[in-house]
């Protein structure tokens, strides 16, 4: 019988979640399977409790706290299985749910499929409003094609979504849109599986309705920008529903300029509340014809109501339009909490306090250090636990590419060795892709400790620097750690040239904010770069600060700096001083 992994996100989920797992384990039982719950934050005991059952077959890992999608990808990793079957927190799956959605999953041309949301028998009346919605927009699904599968109640085969490149972290809501397109771009067929039940207990106030669906209405927008041909919907979210949002704006736009319109004494007033009241009218009508369909699919009085509750539901959309609009505006950018809020308070620890939006990297450069990672990857997870990690193994002929995998963390793997400055610029060129806002070096030979970091994140996050590094030399302990003779003649020139103290010119332990990840992604220079780094930083008005750290020994292995590679990095270092002044800046590229 094919194995199957379950991931199961945890924040917060109350006594349901040990329901939604007890269920999994029923329904997997006759095979071979795992349930992991990713722990984003939980402070309510609901993984304690499940923690507390013993249960063999599942197992708790900590999750990096930086929303739904993340955790999702943190599951995803960490499972063992070909099919990973995704189920939230409140969701319960019903018998027969798994056979209905692997028996898709027979067709090596689907990628994922997705089950059928019940609307429990005890739902309250907002709970059953979104889900007699959802089951009118289940009834246009013609067969069981689809083209947008939701996350929380499907299944999805592994090596579709590695291949895709994981799920979207930077997205809130939405990231299961974004997954589909990308999994249809690749070549995957998605399905419907209307045999696979599963009751999905929503949000049943209207405060939590509201919230819910402008969430829904912010993280469509940050799709439809990745994704411009959606703009017309899926199969799931037609046009006409793509149409609500801008028309109740428009609406509400109308109504404010009659209001003012009236007080000024404008005879348009009438006319602009009169056209907002038209648009008003015709989205009542369309929603008045899904109600009696609605009504008649499922006999539930609660649909008769969408002509009122859905109105609520388009103000959502509409305000999201202007929040989302105006963070753009500001150049805030996207971040998962902007449509999808976390509710459980960070753990207190030692980790340094940043703004809770910052995304965080940690960019490991690796050569033949298959002996250091685990024992790094370790100390970055004790000490950052909300950072993510991006090794990038520099065409490594040890046993790198084969540990890599198991070490929880994204990697690259580079076609042929570009040395640690071509490591970085493929890894600063990820971070500034991936939407990250401080990005953290550290090598891979575990001569620097994670909590080093901490202290220069702190420094960045107070505001009183663009970049930090870990200086060896700035304050070392009587006899250890003396620069060599041409570290001395590199800090002087350099010093002399920035106009500041430079103690340690080759310092492999760095922290960039903000202004320093937007230049570096474009320009971080190759080859051996830390001094050219100082140079670049400093011609574009950036501050770098120093802090004093302790390095250590290696780990295991040997440097791949040899005296001989030494001397090249030095020569070319001296180059660079007489070079990268004379460069013209390249439009747009200053770290503003």
């Amino acid at each position: 019988m094919t194995p199957v992994s379950f991931v199961v996100p945890a924040l917060d989920g109350g006594p349901r979640l040990r329901r939604t797992v007890a269920a999994l384990r029923r329904e997997a039982a006759a095979r071979p399977h795992e349930i992991i719950i990713v722990d984003d934050g939980s402070v309510d005991g609901s993984v304690q409790a499940v923690r507390q059952r013993h249960w063999p077959d599942v197992r708790v890992i900590a999750g990096p706290r930086r929303g739904a999608a993340a955790a999702l990808n943190a599951g995803f990793r960490d499972a063992r299985f070909p099919i990973v079957c995704q189920v939230d927190q409140d969701v319960t799956v019903r018998p027969g749910w798994l056979d209905a959605l692997l028996r898709a999953l027979d067709d090596p041309a689907v990628g994922a499929v997705q089950g059928r949301y019940v609307v429990p028998a005890r739902a309250r009346f907002w709970a059953r409003v979104m889900g007699r919605d959802i089951d009118l927009r289940y009834e246009r699904l013609a067969g069981r094609a689809t083209d947008h599968v939701c996350t929380g109640n499907a299944a999805y085969r592994a090596t579709a979504v590695h291949q895709t490149g994981l799920f979207d972290e930077t997205l809130g809501y939405g990231y299961d849109n974004d997954m589909s397109y990308r999994l249809a771009r690749a070549g995957y067929a998605l399905a419907f599986a209307p045999d696979a039940r599963a009751d999905h207990y929503w949000r049943d106030s209207m405060r939590g309705y509201f919230a819910q669906q402008f969430g829904v209405g912010y993280g469509r927008l940050d799709v439809v920008r990745r994704h411009p041909r959606r703009l017309r919907g899926d199969a799931v979210s037609g046009p006409f529903m793509m149409l609500h949002a801008p028309l109740m704006l428009a609406a509400l736009l109308l109504a404010l300029a009659a209001a003012i319109a009236a007080a000024l004494a404008g005879e348009a007033a009438r006319l602009l509340l009169a056209a907002s009241a038209s648009i008003i009218a015709v989205l009542s009508l369309e929603r008045s014809i899904a109600a009696i369909r609605a009504w008649r699919l499922t006999s539930d009085s609660a649909a008769l109501t969408f002509p009122a509750t859905h109105l609520v539901r388009d103000i959502a959309w509409a305000w999201a339009i202007v929040v989302w609009m105006f963070r753009h505006i500001a150049g805030r950018g996207s971040h998962p909490t902007h449509s999808m809020r976390r509710t459980a308070a960070r753990v207190a620890g030692s980790e340094p306090r940043t703004d809770a939006t910052e995304r965080i990297l940690v960019l490991i450069p690796a050569f033949n250090e298959a002996e250091n990672l685990p024992l790094v990857i370790d100390d970055v997870r004790r000490d950052l636990p909300r950072a993510s990690v991006l090794i990038i193994n520099d065409a490594s002929t040890d046993a790198t590419a084969e540990l890599l995998p198991r070490l929880g963390a994204n990697w690259l793997t580079l076609p042929q060795r570009l040395g640690i400055g071509g490591a970085l610029r493929a890894g600063m060129r990820y971070a500034r892709r991936h939407g990250y806002d401080v990005v953290a070096r550290m090598d891979g030979d575990g001569q620097h400790r994670a909590r080093d970091l901490a202290r220069l994140l702190r420094t960045i996050a107070r505001g009183r620097a663009d970049a930090a590094l870990g200086s060896r030399y700035l304050a070392p302990p009587r006899g250890r750690h003396k620069p060599r003779v041409s570290q001395r003649a590199l800090a002087v020139c350099l010093s002399a040239m920035t106009g500041r103290r430079v103690t340690d010119p080759t310092s492999g332990l760095w922290v960039f904010g903000r202004r320093a990840v937007r230049l570096l992604g474009s320009q971080h220079p190759d080859g051996y770069p830390e001094p050219e780094l100082r140079l670049l930083l400093s011609r574009h008005g950036l501050v770098v600060r120093e802090r004093p750290v302790v390095a250590r020994e290696r780990l295991a292995g040997r440097t791949s700096l040899t005296p001989a590679r030494a001397a090249v990095a030095f020569a070319r270092t001296v180059l660079a001083l007489m070079v990268v002044p004379l460069r013209r800046t390249p439009e747009g590229a200053s770290g503003e």
